[in-house]
């Protein structure tokens, strides 16, 4: 019977009792509220689905009916079914999107979805590994590189995607690799970018897309694996870098010495370092306590806070960059006006190529946060090390039963760091020795 018909009644727990099952065939019973809502009834069972109407220019009345079921009732409650037909907020808040428009826009199995929007689409349904959402900085990082590399391929849909050639995704990925402006980590990053993205469109969209075209470049070996970075001070190398840092101003000075000193990530955690992190509704997160020493991060790249002690080196850089903090900056190392020139992070930028120039040395940013680990390990502080920059521990071990608190690795960071500062100082033939910023709250000698 049509939606029209008399089986047309309030799908409610207490209606739904009162339907018998019927000996043979099936009968419809449609909800008097939400059009194109129904309960299925046979024999044994009771099943929620949902019909429309979906535009399919392949037909001449220029639609199709679809049909999709639910759940059988029972297994869900009629409350559960309308919400999973309507839309629901899921357990972090974000709106889901219902049965019915998710027909409406999914019926052509990805047909019509170019590869532009489903780049968009990956990056605003699918969770990361830890369940959340992705940073806005990753989304339009990964978003711009695809864009560039493959410009001309956007506009092509699903099933045209499907079909480009291996001779084709070849020849792309050597000209990215041969570009003078790119290379072959760059050529590895956007086709590792873009084959997570089809391999999405695969299991969202099977019909249209049944396999990942960009595997070719894997199982080929054609992507050039990258080498593991191994840049760690070491040695003199300690003396060369503090002799080297101070050819930069204050501020950028002191914020390479807090990734040293704390094992920082160089953008996320050090150069955009905070006084007050707050949310939209001005809830202060974290930030630096110099009260109670502590510093916290709310939101790190592993998406786990980093809350850690404080340092009596990284005490004086703090209270250094207090004293001269511009008004009202919230930033703990903000950008300097430059002629010409204007930051608009509104914080300094630790970069690879100025350090290298700088110090002589053939290191990047994230080297300073290898040498902190380096050093702690060499100290036999293996899992302190680990805590103090927030490498997450996988053993069950270290997901449940590691209790320590941020005073429980106030000794430990500071053992790392004074012999950091010994390095740097004294060189590694000098004994051990107990530098003023060990002891008192002065200022790390320059």
């Amino acid at each position: 019977m049509n939606r029209n018909g008399s089986n047309r009644i309030d799908l409610i727990q207490s209606e739904i009792k009162k339907i018998p099952f019927i000996n043979e065939g099936q009968k419809v019973y449609w909800d008097a509220t939400i059009p194109g809502f129904g309960l299925l009834v046979g024999k044994r069972s009771k099943t929620f689905f949902i019909q429309v109407d979906v535009k399919d220019s392949t037909k001449k009345k220029g639609f199709r009916t679809v049909k999709k079921a639910i759940g059988r009732y029972g297994d869900l409650t009629p409350e559960q079914a309308r919400k999973l037909v309507n839309g629901h907020h899921d357990q972090f808040g974000d709106f889901v999107v219902g049965k019915r428009h998710e027909l409406k826009l999914n019926t052509d199995n990805g047909r019509n979805i170019t590869l532009k929007e489903m780049v968009k689409a990956y990056f605003t349904e699918k969770r990361t590994h830890y369940g959340e959402k992705h940073k806005l900085s990753t989304v339009t990082g990964y978003t711009r590189i695809i864009e560039h590399h493959f410009a001309s391929w956007l506009h092509l849909t699903l099933p045209e995607i499907a079909k480009l050639t291996p001779e084709t995704i070849i020849a792309r990925h050597t000209q990215i690799e041969n570009h003078e402006d790119h290379g072959p980590f760059a050529a590895r990053n956007a086709f590792v970018m873009l084959t997570a993205v089809i391999n999405y469109a695969t299991v969202k969209y099977p019909s249209s897309v049944r396999t990942n075209p960009f595997n070719v470049l894997r199982l080929g070996k054609h992507i050039r694996p990258v080498k593991r970075r191994t840049e760690c001070l070491a040695g003199e190398d300690f003396r060369v870098f503090h002799d080297g840092i101070k050819k930069f101003n204050e501020i950028t000075r002191d914020a390479y010495l807090m990734c040293l000193f704390h094992g920082l990530r160089a953008t996320s955690e050090a150069a955009s370092l905070r006084w007050e992190y707050k949310n939209e509704n001005g809830k202060i997160l974290g930030g630096i306590d110099l009260e109670k020493e502590e510093m916290r991060i709310p939101d790190t790249k592993n998406r786990l806070p980093l809350h850690v002690p404080l340092c009596r080196q990284s005490l004086a850089i703090l209270k250094r960059r207090q004293a001269k903090n511009p008004e009202g900056n919230p930033f703990v190392f903000p950008s300097l006006p430059r002629p010409q020139c204007v930051n608009k992070t509104g914080h300094v930028r630790l970069m690879a190529a100025e350090l290298r120039a700088k110090t002589g040395l053939n290191l990047t940013v994230h080297a300073l946060r290898r040498s902190f680990i380096t050093t702690g390990k060499k100290l036999k502080l293996h899992e302190e090390a680990d805590r103090l920059t927030n490498h997450v521990d996988s053993s069950v071990t270290g997901r449940h039963y590691d209790g320590r608190e941020v005073d429980d690795l106030r000794q430990p960071l500071q053992a790392i760091v004074n012999e950091i500062e010994r390095l740097m100082i004294e060189g590694v033939k000098a004994k051990v020795v107990q530098l003023a910023t060990a002891n008192a709250k002065d200022e790390l000698p320059r």
